[in-house]
């Protein structure tokens, strides 16, 4: 760390911060917690809807339409809860850690606002997509072009918000990368911190699945053949991406500085215990989707609900952890202001 890291951060924001340090810690994990599980929902159903399409028109048969089509249908509602629940997180962010979030956000000004118009795009094409469904069933290639759009800019937009909030953590860097292109090829984490994301969208999306249309058969005693389907389908995709998960979180552990690396394999047991619990349970979780999807087990449907919202609300707890284990050295050398600020002026 040098001296220059410390003289590009600015004092803090003379009005104290309106609310106590701890309450803002837990409504920050707990509101990004219920934001970014909506924004999981719109990005894999949107996938899944493409993907399910796509496969429709290959093999010709309506049964992989009919589960694409019920994946747009959701992907469109929870796009507008994702943004409505992103608006607390955005705040509580924002005068928790005002000089290191607005510092980062300056420096790749044009991407952040670009985020509207992006997101505007990407909402309008999603309504299309899903209202055009049958009208444009014999310009399938057409249709799907659509949605194929809506999912790319989906796609990038959480880069957008990585690069964001990783560059923040690295305040000694921030007089070498002045954009968000070259942000995204300079600083560590970014690219582990997005293939963590996506493997947890795309699996968190079939846990939804599997979810709702297990509900649903538990409240009606039955299914139709395309949901039934979907239902199970979901259930193999978190399976298998969640596996896949668990490698990416060791790409995405070792990619953190030693010091910080340290912290969770033994030299902190808060974090060390963090991350040894949501592993044991992440597995526990895939053996509970393996039984769902390969064996329809009803019973596995209320245990997988309880360890997702437990694997859920630990990783939330350790991303709170590791953002404060990096911006501490900082914090030290240039507090929050806690208390008002008088003016020692006449």
């Amino acid at each position: 760390m040098n001296y220059l890291s410390f003289a590009l951060i600015s004092s803090d924001n003379p009005l104290p911060i309106p609310a106590p340090i701890g309450l803002l810690e837990i409504l920050i994990v707990v509101t990004f917690i219920f934001h970014i599980i909506f924004v999981n929902f719109t990005i894999s159903l949107t996938a899944g809807a493409v993907g399910l399409e796509i496969t429709s028109m290959i093999k010709k048969n309506s049964l992989f339409d009919k589960m694409a089509q019920i994946c747009s249908f959701h992907a469109s509602i929870h796009k507008s809860i994702a943004v409505v629940l992103g608006v607390g997180p955005l705040l509580i962010v924002s005068v928790l850690y005002t000089q290191y979030f607005y510092s980062s956000t300056i420096l790749i000004g044009k991407a952040w606002m670009s985020l509207l118009i992006l997101l505007i795009t990407a909402f309008l094409l999603l309504y299309i997509y899903k209202f055009t469904w049958d009208k444009y069933q014999t310009k399938k290639l057409f249709h799907i072009s659509i949605g194929l759009l809506a999912m790319l800019i989906l796609f990038f937009v959480p880069l957008i918000f990585i690069v964001n909030v990783t560059s923040m953590l690295y305040p000694d860097r921030w007089g070498e990368a002045n954009s968000f292109f070259e942000s995204i090829v300079y600083y560590p984490q970014i690219w582990q911190r997005y293939l963590h994301f996506m493997l947890a969208s795309l699996a968190t999306g079939g846990f939804y699945m599997f979810v709702y249309f297990a509900y649903q058969k538990r409240k009606q005693n039955r299914l139709e053949e395309h949901e039934q389907s979907l239902k199970l389908l979901g259930a193999k995709i978190g399976f298998w991406i969640t596996i896949v998960q668990l490698v990416a979180g060791f790409l995405l552990l070792f990619s953190f500085d030693t010091n910080i690396r340290m912290l969770y394999l033994g030299e902190d047991l808060l974090l060390t215990s963090l991350l040894i619990i949501s592993i044991v349970l992440t597995v526990i979780l895939c053996m509970l989707l393996y039984a769902a999807g390969y064996k329809d087990s009803a019973s596995s449907f209320l245990a997988s609900i309880i360890v997702f919202i437990c694997v859920i609300g630990i990783m939330g707890w350790m991303r709170h952890e590791l953002r404060e284990a990096y911006l501490s050295p900082y914090l030290d050398e240039h507090p929050r202001t806690e208390e008002r600020i008088e003016s020692t002026s006449e």
